[in-house]
């Protein structure tokens, strides 16, 4: 858990400090993929390397281990990618952020939406289409301003969570989605 805490700091670092365009941000984004290289080295022992590719509000970084094995983190801006499951009943708003994990096993999409509804309304919604959709409600949980809902579907599973944001609702889901 500890590797796991360190690569995330990392990928924050790497969005933070990385840039696109000109000459100087390309290098400073080459220094960045190298400095983080050799901290994710050192913490998991596996040779890594890391190609970082940002544009604007969308990037992605890979990290490819000794074994060939790739693992994509990448920020989508508002775009739903094409691997999102069409069963999945996404609530009518504007959609925040879109981000995904890629790895050989499966994926895990994120995706936030704000909506003007109450989430005990927003809810209430969600059980019905996504109960319509053929997923299995595992969990239902409200309380005050928020709530939480978790899914499975086949070898997919999905979590949901509301909460208030300012006057409006925030919904969150998080779609893990295996490799079929």
């Amino acid at each position: 858990m500890k590797t796991l805490h360190l690569i995330s700091a990392v990928v924050i670092f790497m969005f933070f400090t990385t840039g696109c365009g000109n000459n100087d941000e390309k290098a400073a984004e080459k220094t960045s993929e190298e400095i983080a290289e050799k901290i994710i080295e050192n913490a998991t022992g596996n040779k890594v390397d890391i190609d970082v590719d940002k544009d604007g509000d969308k990037g992605s970084i890979t990290i490819k281990g000794d074994n060939g094995e790739e693992i994509t983190i990448s920020s989508n801006g508002n775009e739903i990618p094409d691997n999102f499951p069409s069963d999945i009943y996404l609530v009518k708003g504007e959609i925040v952020s879109v981000g995904t994990i890629n790895s050989g096993e499966g994926d895990i999409i994120t995706i936030v939406v704000t909506v003007e509804e109450e989430s005990t309304e927003i809810s209430k919604i969600l059980l019905k289409e996504m109960k319509a959709k053929g997923w299995k409600n595992e969990m239902n949980m409200t309380s005050g301003d928020g709530g939480m809902q978790m899914y499975s579907k086949d070898d997919n599973s999905l979590t949901i969570t509301m909460g208030k944001d300012n006057d409006k609702t925030q919904v969150s889901y998080m779609a893990t989605v295996s490799k079929k």
